[in-house]
């Protein structure tokens, strides 16, 4: 799935800034990096990415990994450092309403939070005007409760029980909301679709034919545009 993440936001990146996008020195934060999962391609393909995590122990783990990459760790593209999203936009000298951020990312994040519409609201502040921000997470649904819940955690139990909360899970609908919500408009939801046979992930479009939102019933990746600074925002 990660692979197919991080292409979607290669692809995304290209068709808003242009074919040379990962060698115009963007500035990108990964929040909730975790073990720096994405971080760490994201690097690789010339962006400047910031990774930051609430978790010391998960940055940790992600210092270890980039060192496995020397080339990379010296680049000076790569940094970690743990910190909550809320807490990087207290310290940073610019407004919420410029932004620092050429985009931002945050993978499998929001359905593990307690106030959804502040961590978005967080998200949208950290980017720049007309810059886009990431979201993948867990549509609410009865398919995504079997394959994302009970399949991987009471049966075949390769996670911990209780990693996901299904009442955390949110709709595609809910998600483009709270962006409505927080200066920021939607742009495209695609659906995450995992081939157990093949060990492998594509996208898939948010509606079939006769079947809406088909493609968005468990996995999916959403990607919303900060609004363009106003004049009274400018002033």
């Amino acid at each position: 799935m990660n692979k197919t993440r991080v292409q979607y936001i290669r692809e995304t990146l290209e068709d808003l800034y242009g074919k040379n996008a990962t060698s115009r020195d963007l500035r990108v934060v990964d929040v909730g990096c975790g073990g720096g999962l994405a971080t760490e391609p994201l690097a690789r393909m010339g962006l400047n990415v910031l990774g930051i995590d609430a978790s010391y122990e998960n940055i940790s783990i992600a210092k270890i990994h980039a060192k496995g990459d020397p080339i990379l760790l010296h680049s000076g593209r790569l940094e970690y450092r743990q910190i909550a999203a809320e807490q990087l936009l207290l310290e940073t000298e610019i407004s919420e309403k410029v932004g620092a951020f050429d985009a931002v990312v945050s993978l499998e994040v929001i359905e593990h939070v307690n106030d959804p519409r502040s961590f978005i609201q967080s998200l949208v502040n950290l980017a720049k005007p007309t810059a886009p921000i990431f979201i993948s997470t867990i549509n609410r649904t009865i398919l995504s409760y079997l394959v994302d819940v009970l399949v991987p955690e009471y049966l075949l139990r390769v996670i911990p029980a209780g990693t996901h909360e299904f009442d955390k899970f949110i709709t595609p609908e809910e998600l483009s909301n709270m962006f409505n919500d927080s200066n920021a408009t939607t742009l495209d939801t695609r659906g995450l679709i995992l081939d157990p046979v093949f060990n492998n992930c594509f996208l898939a479009p948010k509606h079939f034919t006769l079947l809406p939102n088909a493609g968005v019933q468990a996995n999916y990746i959403l990607v919303a545009r900060k609004n363009p600074l106003t004049t009274s925002y400018a002033k």
